[in-house]
């Protein structure tokens, strides 16, 4: 299990740098950046598929299909509806909603264990489930602060309405591949990164030329790489191979290795690394109270460790798998 948290944790620390592109490139469009973030990705676990092409022979053509949709959603549409709900409600709203993950992660799964006989009992789940829930709140206090004034502003509501789509995404994209990966203990979790690398390269690829350009639908307008194309390069770069390809193989590692409604929690160090790094990019200091939340945050988690410490059922006959049985 520390290994499997360890790697979660790292996972987070790899993430966190998503939330520093911005502010690198301010002068392009943040879905431009999500979607050439997924290209580089994409051409990154090509040459993968052929170093891993014994362990691919075991993948079905529903394990294909599995990943195609779990990164689309999970990645390229959890994206677009986080980048949109921010310019439309801010970012304290989308930072609250993004603190109800780690619970619906938790709760979700453990009702999907009870269909199988193997839940944690609620009385150990619930109150480290709410500390997290706590932290996050706490520590990001003075940003929801600023809700009372954007509430009434025009899009409010409509971005509020995608912050719900995209909690629902990436609760969905995190229970449904840790369950892949936790059913599927024979195939390798490096190969599964490198196929939903190459399966989501296509559409991301299409998506950014349709964006990008002089005639795309963003606001680029300088030509297909923008205004600077080598810093612009650059931090693809960083975006694709850190923070998706290394990152996804932490997190793919960590969820064949822990119950989903432990894994899908350990999310919340992206948001702790996130704050960190802005920070020291800004070359500020932390609140008391964000100190303070990542306190409680860090509780939370322990207690969820030990919650979720009686061994489970690593998997169960594939003819009753969860997610195979939803989908």
């Amino acid at each position: 299990m520390l290994i499997g948290v360890l790697l979660g944790v790292a996972a987070g620390a790899l993430w966190g740098l998503i939330y520093l592109a911005p502010l690198m490139v301010p002068e392009y469009n943040p879905i431009l950046l999500a979607l050439g973030r997924f290209v580089v990705y994409g051409l990154v676990s090509l040459p993968f598929l052929w170093i891993f092409r014994r362990e691919l022979a075991k993948f079905t053509r529903r394990d294909f299909f599995d990943a195609f949709w779990m990164p689309m959603v999970g990645n390229i549409i959890f994206y677009a509806l986080l980048t949109s709900s921010i310019r439309l409600s801010g970012a304290p709203l989308a930072g609250m909603l993004m603190a109800t993950i780690p619970v619906l992660v938790a709760v979700v799964s453990n009702i999907r264990y009870a269909a199988h006989g193997r839940a944690a009992p609620w009385r150990r789940v619930v109150p480290p489930v709410m500390l997290i829930f706590g932290g996050l709140v706490f520590a990001n206090w003075s940003e929801f602060e600023l809700l009372t004034q954007t509430a009434g502003e025009e899009g409010f509501w409509e971005g509020a309405g995608l912050g719900v789509l995209f909690v629902i995404a990436w609760t969905w994209f995190s229970i449904a591949n840790a369950e892949w990966l936790v059913a599927n203990p024979e195939k390798s979790p490096y190969a599964w990164t490198a196929l939903q690398g190459v399966m989501i390269l296509p559409v991301a690829s299409i998506l950014f030329i349709v964006g990008a350009g002089p005639f795309g639908m963003l606001d680029t307008s300088a030509g297909l790489l923008g205004p600077a194309p080598v810093r612009f390069l650059l931090v693809l770069l960083m975006l694709g191979t850190l923070c998706s390809w290394l990152a996804m193989i932490c997190w793919n590692s960590m969820s064949q290795r822990l119950p989903s409604a432990l894994s899908g929690q350990l999310i919340v160090f992206e948001s702790i690394f996130a704050v960190v790094y802005a920070l020291i990019y800004r070359g500020e200091t932390p609140a008391l109270t964000m100190i303070a939340g990542f306190i409680v945050l860090l509780v939370g988690v322990l207690g969820s460790l030990r919650a979720f410490r009686m061994p489970l059922e690593p998997h169960g006959p594939k003819k009753t798998h969860p997610v195979r049985a939803a989908q």
